[in-house]
């Protein structure tokens, strides 16, 4: 296969990757969802009405966002072999990334110093520590070590703890891209160890939320 059709097709995906990303964004089922639920004693109405939904949304689509800017920072690092640098497209994909995932752990944390003024729905809490966690991780293929992190939080109704370790992850994420930022503003392609690992930091954040949300889609619906 040639450069040029290689190229072609790396930059299909990343703009189909991004596309999916914003549909599933419109559906807003895709990370953290119904979170707002626990401080919630119904949750049959539209919940992104409300302020901690508002801040749900908020922070998920940021995320997302930063997620597909990244994308587009590893396609400039795919590239880079046969195209060499491009210090612009380098700096303005890792630096999107950056700025919606601060955006993104701010209104997350919005939402838990929020939600920490608002009583929990018991009702849910009951739910959450008597739901069948092995049986369903079983049933739907679920990553096991990211889904047992979520487990030791939501089976015990930990909820500020489950919050505190949504932010540690984006928390984590935005130091690996500060780390990557380092070497992008010298023009320099980063170490591919701690792009492997960045990339990583942003699947296991999303699988821990995603998880959330499957979690309590099913006890809801």
């Amino acid at each position: 296969m040639n450069k040029k059709v290689k190229t072609l097709m790396l930059r299909c995906f990343v703009v189909l990757f991004i596309t999916c990303f914003c549909t599933q964004l419109s559906l807003a089922r895709i990370w953290q969802n119904w979170r707002d639920c626990i401080n919630s004693n119904d949750c049959t109405e539209d919940s992104s009405t409300s302020l901690l939904g508002t801040y749900i949304l908020e922070s998920a689509g940021y995320f997302l966002k930063s997620n597909a800017a990244y994308q587009e920072f590893l396609y400039c690092v795919e590239m880079s072999e046969s195209k060499g640098i491009e210090s612009a497209d380098f700096k303005n994909a890792l630096y999107n990334a950056i700025d919606n995932m601060k955006k993104s752990n701010a209104a997350y944390s919005n939402l838990k110093t929020a939600s920490e003024k608002i009583p929990y729905n018991q009702e849910m809490i009951d739910q959450l520590m008597k739901f069948d966690y092995d049986g369903f991780r079983i049933k739907n293929g679920l990553n096991e070590p990211i889904f047992e992190k979520l487990r030791a939080f939501l089976s015990k109704g930990d909820i500020a703890g489950f919050d505190a370790a949504v932010i540690a992850n984006m928390d984590a994420i935005l130091s690996r891209l500060y780390e990557l930022k380092v070497s992008v503003d010298k023009g320099m392609v980063p170490e591919i160890a701690l792009i492997w690992r960045t990339s990583q930091a942003y699947t296991e954040a999303q699988l821990f939320g995603q998880y959330m949300s499957e979690v309590f889609s099913d006890i809801l619906f």
